[in-house]
């Protein structure tokens, strides 16, 4: 986890972008929410170009990363620190912008516009500021060794027979990838813009057009964003820019490749649907009508649990872990020590798990994730 932030703080691109929009946007005296603030930076770059308020949001361990940046920076005393996820939680008050770096590799991957339709329509004081505004999606067509390489991994030597059906699970997934202007064997295309202050569906269909440069094979899209974060100041993952953050494109692949003439067209349709992290593309090559289509539902190795689950007609009941988690929640009435409930699901419920140290360990996360103090 700490890796990934630092990966983050040390992008000088990323972080003069941020800079420069909070500067823009960020009215003196406003109060801002730093969403999945992760360290911090954010909501600290807001503090700092006139914020009087920021709450920072993050369900994991990394908002004491926040909490002890704000307090070595002096502005402890202009901040709150609220752990959990932002479409569980309520803020005290409403704030003038809501802030955030959830814009994946192809901008919508890590839930950018259900985050934040939920916090303008929740969060949001009316004409507050959403930080970023506008997402832009770009594809080109990709012709690459390396890229073709991750799709069709699975049938390597070194890789057992009994595992190289999995060649069709890598076929249908979305891969990060850094791509080289070389490898773009079309030019870009504009896919959609998304305003981010707006409402947005929850399914999203896009076409796109693009022309082959080269004669060559053609081993899949790829696909990148432009994000508009304040008034005329944007950041972009983009392979052709002068000055891209440090953050990795997507591979779409089309299975075995296709060989393509210069200037032949190829239609592009990419569907997704964001909230459940489904994307998928068909392409079609004009000059033979070949049309290959994939979409990451089949890159994901599905149990009979997971399609029970959507199914909304199912009758559900609690598996053996619900009921345990139950029985420990049941003693959490906010007298009983830890230690307490921790011996009283040990002497009610000895063979709750196979050894006594699996049920403390077990009682121990139930009441880490689910208790406050």
């Amino acid at each position: 986890m700490l890796e990934e932030h630092l990966g983050y703080l040390a992008d000088a691109v990323r972080l003069r972008r941020y800079r420069a929009a909070t500067a823009r946007a960020v009215r003196l005296g406003a109060r801002i929410a730093d969403l999945g603030c992760g360290s911090g930076v954010l909501g600290l770059l807001c503090l700092r170009a006139g914020a009087a308020h920021a709450v920072f949001v993050d369900e994991t361990d990394m908002i004491e990363v926040a909490r002890e940046a704000v307090a070595r920076a002096g502005l402890l005393e202009r901040a709150s620190f609220i752990r959990g996820r932002s479409q569980h939680i309520e803020l005290p008050r409403k704030v003038d912008m809501v802030v955030c770096d959830h814009v994946g590799n192809f901008g919508l991957d890590y839930g950018l516009v259900e985050l934040l339709q939920d916090a303008r329509r929740r969060f949001l004081r009316p004409r507050g500021t959403l930080l970023p505004a506008r997402l832009r999606l770009r594809v080109a067509a990709v012709t690459s060794g390396k890229c073709h390489a991750l799709a069709e991994a699975w049938t390597a030597r070194r890789v057992p027979p009994e595992f190289q059906w999995l060649r069709e699970t890598a076929r249908n997934t979305k891969h990060a990838v850094g791509l080289k202007p070389a490898e773009l064997s079309s030019r870009a295309a504009t896919l959609c813009t998304i305003d981010l202050r707006r409402e947005q569906p929850a399914f999203f269909s896009w076409n796109a057009e693009l022309r082959i440069a080269r004669d060559g094979p053609v081993h899949g899209l790829g696909g990148w964003f432009e994000c508009e974060l304040a008034e005329r100041v944007w950041m972009t993952n983009s392979p052709l820019a002068r000055r891209p953050i440090h953050r990795a494109q997507v591979f779409l692949p089309l299975g075995a490749a296709v060989r393509a003439k210069a200037g032949e067209r190829i239609e592009v349709n990419i569907m997704a649907r964001p909230a459940d992290s489904l994307l998928a593309w068909t392409v079609e090559f004009a000059a033979t009508g070949q049309r290959i289509r994939h979409s990451t539902f089949h890159g994901m190795p599905l149990s009979r649990n997971n399609l029970a689950a959507a199914d909304p007609a199912r009758i559900p009941a609690l598996g053996r872990e619900g009921r345990a988690r139950l029985r420990v929640l049941a003693r959490c009435d906010g007298k009983r020590s830890a230690r307490e409930i921790e011996q009283a699901v040990l002497r009610e419920r000895p063979a709750l798990f196979p050894t006594a140290a699996e049920t403390r360990r077990f009682v121990a996360r139930v009441l880490g994730r689910n208790a406050q103090e």
